[in-house]
């Protein structure tokens, strides 16, 4: 997907005898977004932003070693040596090597000039944007966080570059004292290296200033202005943000764990390396008992300090463990992380409130399997029946409260609850909202300022037989239970048995299905086509 953003200035921080102040560079092209607060704790905002940072920065796909380097300096020994090797070669090939010499000394002197032209290049990289945001728009494409200004709180949203892990920040109001007229809404903000170095600065004893500003966007310190960065804007950036709001509106397992047992866990996994498989972390729940972590393939186990008092009893497995290092600097200023998880192998959500400052994490199954991947948890985020019109009603409502719960949005439209949901997850899918499973709420939030264009799920393979199997009339009713649990029947390659268990907002809280793709995968890998089918039969034909 191709956005085209624009900023006056790069982001940037400026330290002086009055505090803090950071000045985020808004996008242009959209409405204005304004803000100018005092934060209250800045040492804890700074906190959460850094972690926030290390979301943005982080990539924990497996990577390759680089042996060129090493390889080059062989060889170059290898150069070095070889003269005295060959005292009885003809004096022409003696010749040649030493030419080679003098072209390698000519190399350095020419890598040591291009050293100090690179010392100009970020200046040269910002005329070279601006020359060609006038000249070539459809060039020019930026990926930055996005920031949303709401009367309630200032929300900071990020992707890590393997798009595995969703980060965000909450700024609660009554941590700001705003000055000046705030103007409320969602904008891209840049994120530099400098904005991170002057965050590592701050101190609970000096005041911090949070500016947002549209008109203006100007950081600088000591060290000079903050560069600008330029990347495309992938479409599965977009389709990460739809399924981790859809995602946390499932049910789950929530606990409470002690920050100390996450700081253990983090430790052993720092000290040892696993050299075999399995590499996932082992999360066992008796309920009245407190939840033990067993850390794989040592089989490490560590107790919590606090009792699980959930109804769940079991095992759930997550992967892509070291993916939870972005929380470590905050483990030591607060006293208990918030978790909910989908399953083994599925999404997890963490949450860290240091001094009212909110930092969430989501972490999809596995490190491989990124936010984008085909589970499609937006088909069984709803499963109510929704058009045209009742979405942009949910629109006009959610864009002037900023925040709303599927029950109010129906008790203000007259719709069913489950509509209501579906009108939400429609505006989420179109990068209009954003879900706080925390809080229950959905709130306003236009990812991009532009329409957003992404792969028609027909396309998918997956989907494709699912829709057919339900053109096709391949889908029929068998009944439910008073607990509204659905029992269909599919007539595919064979005959199959889902069922759908929902909540009174229409969500699937639990589903199953006879098919070999359950047995293998669970929802892991997304729901099967025969329950895709019978998500589609019950928005059409929901009996009462």
């Amino acid at each position: 997907m191709q956005v085209t953003q624009t900023y006056h200035k790069p982001s940037g921080a400026s330290s002086d005898g009055q505090g803090s102040k950071f000045d985020f560079s808004a996008e242009c092209s959209r409405k204005p977004v304004s803000l100018n607060a005092l934060v209250k704790d800045s040492g804890a905002y700074a906190r959460v932003m850094l972690a926030l940072r290390k979301v943005v920065v982080g990539d924990w796909r497996p990577k390759q070693v680089d042996h060129s380097a090493y390889q080059a300096w062989v060889a170059e020994r290898y150069l070095e040596e070889l003269p005295n090797h060959m005292q009885g070669v003809d004096a022409e090939k003696l010749q040649l090597m030493e030419e080679r010499k003098t072209v390698t000394e000519e190399k350095h002197k020419v890598l040591g000039e291009l050293s100090a032209l690179k010392k100009g290049v970020g200046t040269a990289r910002r005329k070279y944007y601006e020359w060609l945001y006038t000249h070539d728009k459809d060039k020019w494409f930026v990926l930055d966080p996005v920031i949303s200004v709401h009367q309630d709180a200032v929300i900071f949203e990020a992707f890590s570059l393997d798009e595995s892990v969703y980060g965000r920040v909450s700024v609660p109001s009554e941590k700001l004292e705003t000055f000046d007229r705030t103007v409320f809404g969602t904008t891209n903000i840049d994120f530099s290296q400098t904005l991170a170095d002057e965050l590592y600065r701050v101190r609970s004893y000096r005041p911090a200033w949070l500016k947002v500003s549209y008109e203006k966007v100007e950081m600088s310190t000591d060290l000079g202005l903050s560069l600008e960065k330029k990347i495309d804007l992938p479409e599965t950036w977009v389709r990460g943000f739809l399924q981790v709001q859809s995602a946390s509106s499932l049910d789950g397992v929530d606990f409470d764990l002690d920050t100390e047992t996450m700081a253990e866990t983090l430790a052993v996994l720092e000290r040892k390396k696993e050299k075999q498989g399995p590499r996932s972390v082992r999360f066992i729940f008796k309920k009245g008992k407190p939840v033990t972590v067993s850390i794989d393939p040592w089989g490490i186990e560590i107790t919590d300090r606090k009792i699980y008092e959930g109804d769940y009893e079991g095992e759930i497995r997550i992967w892509g463990r070291r993916r939870l290092s972005v929380l470590k600097e905050l483990l030591p200023l607060s006293d208990t992380i918030s978790v909910k998880m989908l399953g083994t192998g599925m999404p997890s959500y963490w949450s860290v409130s240091v001094e009212g400052h909110r930092f969430d994490v989501g972490l999809s199954g596995w490190t491989a399997n990124d936010w984008a991947g085909k589970a499609n948890f937006d088909l069984l985020a709803s499963t109510g029946k929704s058009n045209k019109l009742k979405t942009v009603l949910a629109e006009r409502v959610i864009k002037e409260k900023m925040t709303v719960t599927p029950e109010g949005l129906s008790a203000l439209t007259g719709c069913s609850r489950s509509e209501a949901t579906a009108s939400l997850q429609e505006l989420c899918k179109n990068g209009q909202a954003m879900y706080d499973h925390l809080k229950g709420e959905y709130r306003w939030r236009q990812l991009i300022n532009q329409e957003i264009q992404v792969t028609d799920p027909e396309e998918d393979e997956r989907n494709t037989y699912a829709i057919s199997l339900f053109k096709e009339g391949k889908v029929s009713y068998a009944g439910k239970t008073v607990e509204d649990k659905h029992y269909l029947t599919v007539e595919g390659k064979g005959t199959f048995e889902p069922s759908l268990t929902l909540d009174k907002d229409g969500k699937v809280k639990e589903a199953s299905c006879t098919c070999s793709h359950y047995r293998r995968n669970q929802l892991r890998k997304g729901p099967c086509a025969h329950l895709v089918a019978s998500v589609l039969y019950v928005q059409n034909h929901k009996k009462s």
